[in-house]
C-alpha cells in the first residue's frame, strides 16, 4: 500500500554532498518521498511539495511556478538542483515549471544559506529534485482530469553487474482552470552509473524538458478581494499571449577511490535553456486606465558548469573526520531579443476586454525597433568543508570564496555594465545526540550560516541618456537552534526549530538625476518557528503534520523621488505576500486493496505590497484534498482524488508588484492507472 512513509532512504546527501544521517545533520532537512507523492495524488509540481513546512507557492499567468521560503520572497533566494546540478545557472532564475512532477523520483530540501557550500542564490536554501530512480524496476502513469488533463509517463531502471541504465518520459496537456490558457508539456531523461574500473565509476544524465503554455491573467482585487465578480475562470490576457520554455542538460560524473579514505568526486555539466515570453496580464482596479503591459521577449541563456572536489574521511574509536575540499568554475551567458510596443490601447475595469483609448490600435500596441543584449557571468569558487563527530557529538564546518564577473550590453547603447566582487561565505554548525536507545534517536542542533546572491546587473535610460545600475550582492545571515528525531523503530519522526534570517545588504537605486543615482539599503529580518511530523503508528494508519510561524518584517525601506529627495521609509512593513502561519496535515489509511488520504494545506493572511501606505491584505485559505487508491493487482493500482474539495476561491500569490494577484486552481478531479513493474 502506498501510505505516506519517514523515509525509504535513511540519508541523505544535499546538506553536506555526502550521504548523511538526517539527525547527525544540524540543518533543518526535509524529504519527500515517491510514496509520499503517489498516495496524496501528486499531479502538479505544487502537489509534489505539500509536506515540505513553511512554502508558499504560486503560478503566475498558467507558467511561472515559484515557491518561497523563510518570508524570502524571490525564487532566486533558493538553489534548485535536479540530480546535483543546478537547473539554471545563471542568475539563479530557476525555472522550475520545466520539472516534469512524474518523473520525480525524490526531493530534499534544506532550509537556510548554504552558500558555504554551494556559492551564489543558495540564502533561502536549496531544493534537490532527484529524478534518476534509486532502485531497479519502473513503472508507467495514465491521468486524466478537470479541465481537459491527460498526461501520461513512464520511467525504468536497469541494474547489472557494471553499473545501471535508466529512462524517463513524461507528457501532458491540460487546457487550464482559466479560458484560453492551454498547456503542454514534454520531457526525457536518459542516464546511467558504470564502474569503468574497480576504483572508478563514471556516469552521464541529460534531461530535456518542454513547456508550452498560453498565459492566463492576474484579478484586480479591492480590500483583498476579487473586484467585479470576476472568477478564477476569467481570461483577460491578449490573445495569442504564451509562453514557451525549452531546457537541455547534460552532465558526467565520475568518482575515484584512491584507497585510505580518499576519493575525488567530479561533476561537468552544460545547460541550454530557450524561453520565448509573448504576453501582456497587467490587469489593476480603477480608476487607472493601464495597458495590458504586452512584450516579447526571446531568451538563450547557456551555461557551463564545472566542480571538483577532493573528499577525506577518517575514522578512529568512537570517532569520524570528514573533509571535502573544491573548487567550481563557472561560465554562462545570455543573449535576448525585445521589440518595443508603443501607443498600446488602454482598459479600466471592469470591462477588461474592451479598450478606454487607442481603440483601434492592436492590443499589443504598435511594434517597433528591435534592442538585443549580452549577459555574460563567470565565476570561479573555492570551498571546504569539514565534518567532525565524536561520540554523541558533531561540529560541521565550511568556508566558501567566490569570485564573479559580469558584463551587459545593449544594441541601444555603447555603454557597458559590469560588476566584478567577491564574496566569502561561512557556516558553522553543530549537534548532540540524546536518548539514543535502538528504536529512538534524538538530536538537538544549532548553525550560523551565511548566503550571498549577485543581483543582476542593468542598464537604465531617462531622458535618452544610458547609464550602468551596478548594485551590491545581497548578504543575509541567519541563525538557528532546534530539535529532531525519531522513535518506534522509525514509525515516527519529528522536526522542530527556531530561526532568525536577516538580510543585511539589499541594495537599491534610485536615479537623482540623468545620469546619477541614489543607493539606498533595503534591509529585512524574518524570525520564526518551523515543525513537522511525520508518523506511521500501524500498517494501516500513517500521516503527517507540518506548522510554520514566522515574522517578516523590512528592517530599513528609504525610498526617493525621482529628483533624489527622500520619501517613504517602509522599515517596519510585513514582506509582501509572506504570510505568518502556514500548515499542512494528511493522513492516509489502507484495509486491504484499499487505501485512501485527506490532506490540507492552510496559507494566513498576507500583505499584498510592503512599498505602498496602507497595503491591501489577501485573506487566508484553506485546501482540502482527498484520493481513493485501490490496488487491483500486485503490479496495477487505480487512484481518483479531488483536489481544492471545497471549490475554494482563493488568490494563492502575486508576482506582479500590482494591485492584483494570481487566482489558484478551483476544484479539480482526477483519475490515474498506475502500473509497477515488480522485480
Amino acid at each position: 500500500m502506498p501510505v505516506l512513509t519517514i523515509s525509504e532512504k535513511k540519508t541523505i546527501s544535499t546538506a553536506t554532498r555526502m550521504e548523511a544521517d538526517p539527525l547527525r545533520l544540524p540543518f533543518a532537512a526535509t524529504v519527500v518521498e515517491r510514496a509520499q507523492m503517489d498516495a496524496v495524488g501528486a499531479i502538479t509540481l505544487e502537489d509534489t511539495l505539500r509536506t515540505v513546512p513553511g512554502l508558499q507557492l504560486g503560478t503566475q499567468g498558467n507558467y511561472f511556478t515559484r515557491f518561497e521560503t523563510r518570508g524570502l520572497r524571490d525564487t532566486q533566494d533558493v538553489l534548485v538542483l535536479i540530480d546535483s546540478v543546478p537547473l539554471r545557472v545563471l542568475q539563479g532564475n530557476a525555472d522550475v515549471t520545466l520539472i516534469a512532477p512524474d518523473l520525480i523520483d525524490r526531493i530534499e530540501f534544506i532550509k537556510g544559506p548554504a552558500s558555504a557550500l554551494y556559492g551564489k542564490n543558495a540564502i533561502g536554501g536549496v531544493a534537490q529534485f532527484f529524478l534518476k530512480p534509486e532502485r531497479a524496476g519502473g513503472e508507467i502513469t495514465t491521468t486524466l482530469g478537470s479541465f481537459g488533463r491527460t498526461d501520461a509517463s513512464a520511467r525504468y531502471r536497469w541494474d547489472f553487474d557494471q553499473g545501471n541504465l535508466h529512462i524517463g518520459l513524461s507528457g501532458g496537456h491540460y487546457n487550464g482552470f482559466q479560458r484560453d490558457a492551454g498547456r503542454n508539456q514534454a520531457a526525457v531523461l536518459l542516464g546511467g552509473d558504470f564502474a569503468a574500473t574497480r576504483d572508478w565509476t563514471t556516469g552521464f544524465q541529460f534531461y530535456d524538458s518542454k513547456v508550452q503554455a498560453d498565459r492566463g491573467s492576474i484579478v484586480p482585487l479591492q480590500n483583498g478581494r476579487p473586484m467585479f465578480g470576476i472568477t478564477s475562470r476569467d481570461n483577460f490576457g491578449i490573445p495569442g499571449s504564451h509562453v514557451t520554455g525549452e531546457y537541455q542538460s547534460l552532465s558526467w560524473k565520475n568518482k575515484v577511490d584512491f584507497g585510505g579514505g580518499w576519493s575525488l568526486n567530479h561533476l561537468t555539466s552544460f545547460a541550454r535553456y530557450d524561453r520565448m515570453f509573448a504576453g501582456g496580464i497587467t490587469i489593476v482596479p480603477p480608476p487607472a486606465a493601464v495597458t495590458k503591459g504586452y512584450a516579447e521577449i526571446d531568451t538563450a541563456d547557456r551555461g557551463l558548469f564545472h566542480d571538483l572536489a577532493l573528499t577525506h574521511l577518517a575514522t578512529g574509536t568512537g570517532w569520524t573526520n570528514e573533509l571535502q575540499g573544491g573548487m567550481t568554475l563557472e561560465r554562462s551567458w545570455q543573449d535576448q531579443v525585445s521589440p518595443a510596443f508603443t501607443n498600446a490601447p488602454t482598459y479600466r475595469g471592469p470591462n477588461y476586454d474592451v479598450p478606454v483609448s487607442n481603440v483601434n490600435i492592436d492590443p499589443r500596441g504598435v511594434r517597433g525597433a528591435i534592442t538585443t543584449s549580452r549577459f555574460d557571468q563567470k565565476v570561479r569558487s573555492f570551498y571546504m568543508q569539514n565534518r567532525m563527530e565524536w561520540g554523541v557529538f558533531g561540529v560541521t564546518a565550511g568556508l566558501r570564496h567566490d569570485h564573479f564577473q559580469q558584463s551587459l550590453g545593449r544594441s541601444n547603447t555603447t555603454v557597458i555594465s559590469a560588476q566584478e566582487a567577491s564574496r566569502t561565505s561561512p557556516r558553522v554548525g553543530i549537534d548532540w545526540v540524546f536518548a539514543d536507545s535502538g528504536t529512538a534517536m534524538h538530536t538537538a542542533f544549532a548553525n550560523v550560516t551565511e548566503g550571498f546572491r549577485p543581483q543582476a546587473v542593468a542598464l537604465n535610460t531617462r531622458g535618452g541618456i544610458v547609464a550602468p545600475d551596478i548594485l551590491r550582492p545581497e548578504l543575509t545571515r541567519s541563525k538557528e537552534l532546534g530539535i529532531k528525531g525519531r522513535a518506534g523503530s522509525d514509525s515516527w519522526a519529528y522536526q522542530i526549530s527556531a530561526f532568525q534570517a536577516d538580510k543585511v545588504d539589499g541594495q537599491r537605486a534610485y536615479r537623482n538625476g540623468p545620469d546619477s543615482f541614489v543607493f539606498s539599503n533595503a534591509t529585512l529580518r524574518v524570525k520564526g518557528v518551523e515543525s513537522q511530523l511525520q508518523w506511521r503508528m500501524s500498517s494501516r494508519w500513517a500521516g503527517y503534520a507540518h506548522y510554520t510561524w514566522q515574522d517578516a518584517k523590512l528592517r530599513d525601506f528609504q525610498t526617493y523621488t525621482d529628483t533624489g529627495a527622500p520619501s517613504t521609509n517602509f522599515g517596519g512593513y510585513r514582506v509582501r505576500m509572506s504570510a505568518r502561519n502556514i500548515a499542512g496535515a494528511g493522513v492516509t489509511y489502507g484495509a486491504g486493496r484499499w487505501s485512501g488520504s485527506l490532506n490540507a494545506n492552510y496559507i494566513g493572511t498576507r500583505f499584498l505590497r510592503d512599498n505602498v501606505v496602507n497595503p491591501q491584505k489577501l485573506p487566508a485559505y484553506l485546501l482540502a484534498n482527498v484520493a481513493v487508491s485501490y490496488k487491483a493487482t500486485p503490479s496495477l493500482t487505480l487512484q481518483a482524488g479531488v483536489n481544492n474539495l471545497s471549490n475554494k476561491y482563493y488568490i494563492s500569490d502575486d508576482l506582479s508588484a500590482q494591485e492584483a494577484g494570481n487566482a489558484g486552481a478551483p476544484r479539480t478531479w482526477f483519475a490515474r492507472v498506475r502500473y509497477t513493474f515488480v522485480r
